[in-house]
């Protein structure tokens, strides 16, 4: 459950990213090129995004440590796409194997 919140939160910083002027990838996919054209759906989809990782967290911790574990693996999150981010670490491949590696431990070491 936490490695889907996690991907949640990464997810939806990368689409508030998208919404920046000055960084850009060639390699994007037909997403987020759309919505590169429309800033408010990214902004809008990345709040969703957030909004239902929270929602998540404070579900499974309570409201307190909910919230606060949403603020830091927002931040968590923001720091690894801002600082891998322009070295191109990671591509959809990678965060999907980070992912399933993610489950898998979870599902085993629960």
């Amino acid at each position: 459950m936490f490695s889907t919140i996690c991907l949640l939160f990464f997810i939806g910083f990368i689409f508030w990213m998208n919404t920046s002027r000055r960084i850009s990838w060639p390699e994007k996919n037909p997403v987020m090129n759309y919505m590169v054209r429309k800033p408010l759906y990214s902004k809008f989809l990345a709040c969703a995004l957030f909004l239902l990782a929270t929602v998540l967290l404070t579900g499974l911790l309570g409201i307190g440590s909910g919230i606060f574990a949403a603020f830091v693996i927002l931040m968590m999150a923001g720091s690894v796409c801002v600082l891998f981010f322009p070295f191109r670490y990671f591509g959809t491949r990678t965060i999907g194997l980070v992912y399933v590696f993610g489950v898998v431990s979870e599902i085993i070491f629960k």
